[in-house]
């Protein structure tokens, strides 16, 4: 009832060695290759009268409720302002490694600061521990307490810290731009159980590794900050960033611990204890990082947002979807020139028959101009804010209404009517692809319309993106007046 676009559709899971014989009477077309899936089989598309299944379906509607475990530590300072701290505790079966491996690291960071509120230590702002409860069946948990108390965290969340399963290898880092310089300096604190050298480093050396061209090893070799990535979905961070517009961050290690384990009865104690992470160290590291994050956060005495990091990624996001069209506008009139030439029936085996497809209508050109504008607002705001923040570092009185309104900065890239057919979705830079799921679109409401060809609805969100940037460039000035 509160999620209208939410299908009414059954869906259950089911395992390779279910879906098999389902899948082997299928006896329509051959499906094409990219279709095709790793089982032993040719795989078909669709069936005759004789491709029948007798499904018996049970249902259990019973409500089952769901346990949120929240611990708080009060702030000396401004107990009003919090920090968020959450990994969530379910799991589809063992849940070895997800997200155990995440709450581990989390007891053991809170278990750390304990020790320190023991010895005397109180942060200066309010400290929310959380254990999450139904984050598999859909971020159950997290959600409903984000919804329930939506008000009170606009005016109070400073940032929501994730983590989730962990494993051995690389820093791996999304969230909020305006935080990446923090973690750049986080990053080149932690060391790397491995090799012993920082976080950074390696991480570097792996973006060294990973350039596909000679320009982008360059660039990767010269780099100096830890370039955070967008968010999508898939974990408890989602409801606090893309619904209310709270600074969040999604920390964890991997890369290095790849198998077949991910939310089965493989994830066991036994797995990931051999072969995820040996002798938990990055688990350690995991708690490092994000305590460092808890405490800077905690305790600083102007809140580390750094908007022109965020400056610089919207400018790349915008260049992209520029350069975006114009590809699709230029291959669009080829492939109109190509239809001219009948090239695909002039090419086809004769033997055959083939659908030839609709060519595509031609690509306007989309006015970005009022985007870049608020683009160049958004850069003169940055620069007025550094100067401030500078001159207030003694101002204890303008401090506090300073970092109340850096960290409200966030909501104003909201959409109050949200994004297009998904209104729960309110950011306007970052949400999981309506028809990817997990994986993030940037500038969501643009750049889904272009891929839809939906010219006219990309065009309105280009001004939905540039209102919500202005209101971040007004939201800013307004600091310094």
């Amino acid at each position: 009832l509160e999620a209208p676009n939410l299908l009414k559709i059954p869906v259950l899971p089911i395992s390779y060695h279910d879906a098999k014989p389902l899948l082997e009477s299928l006896d329509g077309l051959v499906a094409p290759s990219a279709w095709s899936g790793s089982l032993p089989i040719t795989y078909h598309i669709g069936g005759t009268a004789t491709s029948k299944v007798h499904l018996k379906l049970s249902f259990d509607w019973k409500l089952t409720p769901a346990q949120n475990v929240i611990a708080t530590i009060k702030g000396s300072e401004f107990p009003d302002q919090w920090i968020v701290r959450g990994n969530h505790h379910d799991a589809w079966v063992n849940g070895a490694s997800d997200p155990i491996s995440g709450m581990a690291a989390e007891l053991e960071e809170a278990k750390a600061i304990g020790a320190l509120v023991k010895n005397g230590w109180k942060p200066k702002r309010t400290l929310v521990y959380c254990a999450w409860d139904g984050e598999e069946p859909g971020l159950l948990g997290s959600t409903e307490w984000v919804e329930d108390h939506a008000t009170e965290l606009q005016q109070k969340a400073v940032v929501y810290i994730n983590s989730d399963g962990n494993g051995r290898g690389f820093l791996d880092v999304e969230g909020s731009h305006a935080l990446e310089q923090m973690i750049t300096e986080i990053s080149k604190d932690v060391k790397d159980p491995q090799t012993g050298v920082t976080v950074f480093e390696r991480a570097k050396a792996k973006s060294v590794l990973d350039a596909n061209s000679s320009s982008a090893k360059k660039e990767a070799l010269g780099k100096t900050v830890y370039e955070i990535g967008a968010m999508g979905s898939g974990s408890d961070y989602s409801s606090f960033i893309q619904h209310l517009g709270v600074p969040a961050l999604n920390i964890g290690f991997g890369g290095e611990d790849a198998g077949g384990e991910y939310h089965s009865i493989y994830d066991s104690y036994d797995h990931y204890s051999k072969f995820k992470d040996p002798g938990f160290v990055y688990g350690v590291a995991l708690s490092k990082t994000a305590g460092r994050a808890v405490l800077r956060m905690a305790d600083a005495e102007i809140l580390p947002f750094d908007f022109n990091a965020l400056h610089k990624t919207v400018n790349g996001y915008i260049k992209e979807l520029i350069n975006k069209t114009d590809q699709l506008r230029e291959s669009t009139l080829l492939d109109q020139e190509a239809a001219a030439m009948n090239v695909v029936k002039l090419a086809a085996d004769p033997k055959y028959n083939v659908k030839i497809n609709d060519v595509p209508a031609t690509v306007p050109y989309l006015d970005f101009s009022i985007l870049q504008n608020a683009l160049n607002q958004l850069a003169a705001s940055v620069g007025l804010v550094n100067a401030h923040k500078e001159a207030q570092m003694n101002n204890a009185l303008n401090k506090a209404s300073l970092n109340a309104a850096l960290y409200k900065a966030e909501q104003q890239l909201l959409s109050t009517a949200g994004l297009p057919r998904r209104a729960w979705y309110k950011h306007t830079l970052y949400a999981p692809g309506f028809y990817t799921g997990y994986g993030v679109k940037t500038m969501p409401g643009i750049r889904e319309a272009i891929e839809q060809r939906d010219w006219k609805e990309a065009q309105e969100q280009i001004a939905v993106a540039a209102t919500a940037i202005k209101q971040l460039a007004n939201h800013l000035a307004a600091i310094v007046k």
